[in-house]
């Protein structure tokens, strides 16, 4: 059976000297040592003051244990805690804020020497536990990078199997929260890190956390009426052919989606006339455009163009306006565009595109035929549907969260024979070593969740009659 034993220490209230005698322990314990503490009562210092191993000094205390065979002394003592590292103990790292991390990091030079003796120098201790390199934790600051900011706008993504379960767009200020259904994130603890990077939530949940592409920003901004989306966008500047320098109208402001993207388009020498003939969609095109450029200043280090003048008129009624200017390109997004193409198709260059974005084909048959019956010198060039196809490619997994095995394709046994044949006769001895590329299968097929119409776009060209 395992051994038993209790080891009796003598204070001088009766017990006997025998039960305190490491000789009378019915076995040899490697390891254990017999250390005495100084003491006024005799002996002193060094070995000379230490009694027989059968013979404990009356009023000395002895231990029977110590840290490592041959090692003399009591082993040290761990420093007691302090409140601040009490409380760390009782939140989650997670959880404290950036002033809190860096209080607790601070140690005591004692603390330090009593670790190195103790041999866990190459331990760091943080809130009495072993402080791991944390996701989310602040990187070194790499030069061309900006951290995240007061101000700034972040993306936060949760995908769990290939799927986009949480995107949500937020602007950072001091002291507020992202609060979703995965958990709560301090903005606190955002600040002063690289975007790019995990977090956990308070419930466990990592979030990606970035900054938003002016794709993403125009899908996720607060809307008035629907916007124009980026396929459909991108589509229009490449008809219009808009570059640096530019000069473009836009009739239907909306909530600012294609502004932004004619505004990046024509850059800081060009400039954008957007008009919107309803007050609400007005201020909240304005609003749209000013957070973004508030934001990108705060990430870029440099000002967005101040290139767009938003006018809150009717394009029939705004030729005073326009009045002896000339545009490079239009861009209409109003439910009758042939009624207003009369008062401004004389305001586009020669040659110049008009891009019009109409939602159904019956609203594309009235735009020509009122461009037939008013005579206007404008050419359909094309009509355009975008449709853009997601695809998911990703490896097979089973619903128990285990890969699926690669199913080696079947080949016919005629012509494994013949291979056979044709090796034996050229005198290959060594085995094929050639394989598939990757033993994981994948699945590959289009995503579940498509965009499919949103608009038709019209690229009419200005073009001068034929002389008679």
């Amino acid at each position: 059976s395992r051994p038993f034993f209790r080891v009796f220490l003598k204070h001088g209230s009766g017990i006997p000297d025998s039960c305190c005698c490491p000789s009378l322990l019915p076995f040899h314990w490697p390891g254990l040592v017999k250390v005495r503490t100084a003491s006024s009562g005799g002996g002193g210092d060094g070995d000379g003051g230490e009694g027989e191993a059968g013979d404990p000094v009356p009023g000395k205390i002895w231990s029977l244990w110590s840290r490592r065979p041959g090692q003399g002394g009591p082993p040290p003592r761990r420093p007691p805690l302090s409140p601040l590292e009490r409380v760390c103990n009782l939140i989650p790292r997670q959880m404290l804020s950036r002033e809190v991390l860096q209080l607790s990091e601070r140690q005591p030079a004692g603390q330090e020497q009593e670790q190195e003796q103790a041999g866990d120098g190459d331990t760091r201790r943080h809130c009495g536990r072993a402080l791991q390199p944390a996701r989310g934790s602040l990187l070194p600051p790499t030069a061309g990078q900006v951290s995240f900011q007061p101000g700034d706008l972040v993306l936060a993504e949760l995908r769990r199997r290939h799927r986009l379960e949480l995107q949500k767009m937020f602007l950072l200020v001091p002291g507020g929260e992202l609060h979703s259904k995965w958990g709560m994130l301090a903005h606190q603890q955002i600040l002063g890190h690289l975007p790019g990077q995990m977090f956990r939530t308070s419930t466990g949940s990592e979030l990606v956390l970035r900054r938003p592409t002016l794709e993403e920003y125009v899908l996720l901004m607060k809307r008035g009426p629907a916007i124009s989306y980026p396929k459909d966008a991108t589509t229009m500047l490449m008809m219009m052919d808009v570059g640096d320098g530019d000069s473009v109208l836009e009739s239907g402001s909306g909530s600012g989606a294609m502004t932004l993207f004619l505004s990046r388009a024509v850059g800081p020498s060009g400039h954008v006339y957007s008009f919107e003939v309803r007050k609400d969609h007005h201020e909240r095109a304005k609003r749209n455009y000013q957070c973004w450029r508030n934001a990108y200043e705060v990430a870029r280090e440099k000002e967005w163009p101040n290139n767009v003048d938003f006018i809150n008129k009717d394009i029939v009624l705004a030729t005073d306006d326009i009045q002896g200017t000339m545009f490079d390109a239009i861009s209409l997004d109003m439910l009758s565009p042939q009624l207003a193409l009369p008062a401004i198709h004389a305001h586009l260059k020669q040659g110049g595109v008009c891009a019009v974005y109409l939602a159904n084909i019956t609203q594309v048959i009235d735009l020509l035929e009122g461009i037939r019956s008013a005579g206007m010198p404008l050419a359909c060039e094309k009509i355009l549907e975008v449709v853009h196809r997601d695809w998911l490619v990703a490896p097979a997994v089973r619903k128990d969260g285990s890969t699926a095995p690669r199913v080696e394709p079947q080949r016919n046994v005629d012509d494994l024979a013949h291979e056979e044949e044709n090796d034996a006769a050229q005198g290959h001895g060594e085995e094929d070593d050639t394989k598939s590329f990757c033993t994981v299968p994948y699945v590959a097929r289009p995503h579940h969740e498509q965009v499919s119409h949103t608009a038709f776009l019209t690229k009419l060209r200005k073009l001068k009659p034929a002389l008679q």
